[in-house]
């Protein structure tokens, strides 16, 4: 089904034939590299596909999936600078602001602050939340929603009166955090690549969340 998109986008776009399977080659190579966890070489495929085609449709596919390459080496400022170009193709659009909260996220687990890591929160927070208004049917997205939420009460929690000198649960924001979120929000993404790339309009969502139980 991925291939089939990027086949008729080369077909509209491409000035010839020779650029038309070049193209194609080059994004299958870097589909391909992604799939066996080669995020360095398809990052570099996608980046060739940028390089040959800077603009058009075919482009913001290949800018979209770069995103995702770049996600997955947890190189998150670079991945964020693609996710928040929206696309005008509204179900890409979608995507890429799906993309942007799990980016958001994972910033936020990786800050130090508890300014910024709430503010990060709440960036994440409202952009799950723009897509569930958009497509309230995102079992994906209402998940993480939840996930986010219930992480921004934990950390507006007042901490816990002293108990004495072991004070055990003084570090349990933190690690819960750093721990339950990341591996919550991120580790079905990291071990289904389909899951954060989404790539493409046409693809099917998930089932979870048939009902809508909105508190947004």
């Amino acid at each position: 089904m991925i291939r089939l998109h990027f086949i008729l986008l080369f077909l509209l776009s491409a000035a010839s034939i020779p650029e038309i399977f070049r193209d194609y080659r080059v994004m299958q190579e870097g589909y391909a590299a992604f799939e066996k966890h080669a995020y360095p070489v398809a990052e570099a495929k996608f980046l060739e596909i940028l390089r040959l085609k800077p603009r058009g449709g075919d482009s913001a596919s290949a800018a979209f999936n770069l995103g995702c390459t770049w996600y997955m080496q947890g190189k998150y400022p670079q991945a964020s600078s693609l996710f928040t170009r929206w696309p005008q193709e509204s179900d890409l659009k979608l995507k890429s602001m799906f993309n942007q909260g799990n980016t958001l996220a994972m910033t936020a687990i990786a800050s130090g602050d508890k300014n910024r890591k709430l503010q990060l929160f709440h960036s994440s927070l409202d952009l799950f939340k723009s897509v569930l208004i958009q497509d309230p049917n995102d079992g994906d997205a209402k998940i993480n929603y939840e996930i986010i939420r219930r992480s921004i009460q934990e950390l507006e929690q007042p901490p816990p009166p002293s108990s004495g000198a072991g004070g055990g649960s003084g570090a349990r924001g933190q690690s819960g955090i750093k721990g339950d979120v990341a591996d919550r929000l991120l580790q079905k993404a990291q071990e289904d690549e389909s899951s954060l790339m989404r790539q493409l309009p046409g693809q099917g969502k998930t089932e979870a969340g048939g009902k809508n139980d909105k508190d947004w």
